[in-house]
């Protein structure tokens, strides 16, 4: 008797561990969903604030080299998401657009009288502003991805999680890949 008992005590502690894991993949795969989902919004928000930002540039009397590789980052970066391709190429093209902004921001300040141009100040003010909340939803998105992924290798969860089908999600990151004795860089969007 003492036996049985203690058999449907150890199921019913197997039983609710796979429950408390099955919670806890569940919420992991959703975070992770809505933290790519944020991610998602503020590119297309930064997309849609470099259409006045590039027009003020051009007329600012700007390096036109610095404006070139803005349009042609911006562009990259639109073809790479219409087309669907990884996370991997997606981070390379938004790394590249933030390095063709960040240029134009930075050759911006040397400019006396940009810091007076409202027209400029306002567009540039905001991209800015989306460039910090892009970082913010990528590091989000990345420690989302980090928790499911570690779930899902870890052995017990790994179980139940393997029922569940969880497949564990890109990294938003752009791995380089090695060039003879070149160590792989990552580098965030």
């Amino acid at each position: 008797m003492t036996v049985f008992v203690i058999l449907a005590i150890l199921v019913l502690v197997v039983l609710a561990y796979a429950a408390s894991v099955e919670r806890r993949v569940r919420r992991y795969r959703s975070h992770t969903a809505a933290s790519r989902a944020l991610v998602t919004v503020e590119l297309e928000r930064r997309y849609v604030q470099l259409e006045p930002f590039i027009a003020a540039v051009d007329s600012s009397g700007m390096d036109q080299e610095k404006v070139r590789q803005l349009v042609g980052a911006r562009s990259w970066s639109k073809a790479v998401r219409d087309r669907g391709l990884g996370l991997g190429a997606q981070a390379a093209a938004e790394n590249a657009l933030s390095a063709a902004v960040h240029a134009v921001l930075a050759e911006s300040h040397q400019h006396p009288k940009l810091k007076a141009n409202w027209a400029f100040q306002g567009p540039a003010g905001d991209l800015e502003t989306t460039e910090k909340r892009i970082v913010g939803a990528v590091r989000v998105y990345n420690d989302n991805a980090y928790a499911l992924s570690l779930i899902r290798a870890s052995f017990p969860s790994k179980v139940v999680a393997a029922m569940l089908k969880v497949t564990s999600p890109e990294p938003f990151v752009e791995h380089v890949d090695p060039v003879g004795d070149a160590q792989p860089e990552d580098v965030v969007a």
